[in-house]
């Protein structure tokens, strides 16, 4: 078994160059390990371009071109990153004077192209989103056995995403309520509104113009006096 099984269905020439990598390290041969890692990365740059670039150009300038495609979502920057990991240390490693027995970089750098080749996988070869879930295995790779600590990472990752994706069509759901609850409370309003100032215009419309109040208040005014002067002189 290898980390990078799922490019064996996608493209059997990256698989080949992948689990050449892995090999190498296997057998402690961190360097040429980092040297092929660089090699599985330019060929992901290449089948990403596509017609877009020439079998002369060089990984740098197929990386330039690649750089300077614009609007990259987070996903492409991630890949460009890692894409440019692999160029510098494999370079570092075929130019390396003194030879280097650390496995470190070489560890790293089989973490990067996983990460790179999954992302190929998903967005450019076809694969299940479900594979953005898997880890890298060290297990895997040194005994060729997958862990079952890696397996209940895996899992748990898939399961947390599950979550994540309920609980944001959890929080749209409330959002989409209380929206249609403001909309309802403010159509209430508007008919309140209106019903007030229908009665305003009811009695508007009811109340007496201000002569006749006035002519009513001196009519009112005379008839007072008038019976006064009857019953008292």
């Amino acid at each position: 078994m290898s980390n990078f099984d799922f490019l064996k269905n996608i493209n059997e020439n990256l698989y080949i160059i992948a689990v050449d990598a892995e090999n190498l390290f296997r057998d402690r041969y961190f360097e040429q390990c980092m040297a092929q890692t660089r090699r599985l990365g330019e060929h992901l740059c290449r089948q990403v371009m596509g017609d877009r670039v020439n079998p002369s150009d060089t990984f740098d300038q197929i990386l330039a071109t690649l750089k300077d495609t614009p609007s990259q979502s987070e996903i492409e920057k991630e890949f460009i990153d890692d894409l440019y990991f692999l160029k510098k240390a494999g370079n570092k490693a075929v130019h390396s004077i003194k030879v280097s027995n650390d496995g470190k970089d070489a560890l790293e750098c089989l973490e990067r192209a996983f990460e790179a080749s999954i992302n190929f996988a998903v967005y450019k070869g076809g694969a299940s989103e479900e594979l953005l879930n898997k880890v890298f295995d060290e297990e895997l790779l040194i005994t060729g056995k997958k862990s079952k600590k890696i397996s209940l990472q895996e899992e748990y990752i898939a399961k947390k995403k599950q979550w994540i994706e309920e609980e944001k069509e959890l929080s749209q759901g409330k959002e989409k309520k209380k929206k249609k609850s403001k909309r309802k409370n403010k159509k209430e309003d508007d008919l309140n509104e209106n019903e007030y100032n229908k009665k305003n215009t009811a009695l508007d419309n009811g109340k007496k113009p201000l002569w006749k109040e006035i002519a009513e208040t001196i009519v009112a005014g005379i008839v007072i006096y008038v019976c006064y002067l009857l019953f008292f002189k």
